[in-house]
């Protein structure tokens, strides 16, 4: 189950090489366009991260996930 006070990662799908990728929630994140981590390109927002996409990328939003819980724990 994932803790009320974590948000959902954000969602962006380069169109340079086709990919979906998620990164951490941040207050600036609407502000701030992180690259894609297999080109660099800036990437474009979809919104938050939902419910189907843990089904399709699990491997991804385990990572986001986990880095957000461990910078809120340290």
């Amino acid at each position: 189950m994932i803790p009320a006070t974590t948000k959902m990662p954000m969602k962006f799908e380069c169109t340079h090489c086709n990919k979906i990728y998620m990164h951490q929630y941040f207050k600036n994140s609407l502000s701030f366009y992180p690259t894609c981590p297999h080109c660099n390109q800036a990437g474009l927002l979809l919104g938050t991260a939902d419910t189907i996409d843990i089904v399709k990328h699990p491997k991804t939003f385990a990572k986001t996930l986990f880095k957000q819980l461990s910078h809120k724990l340290g």
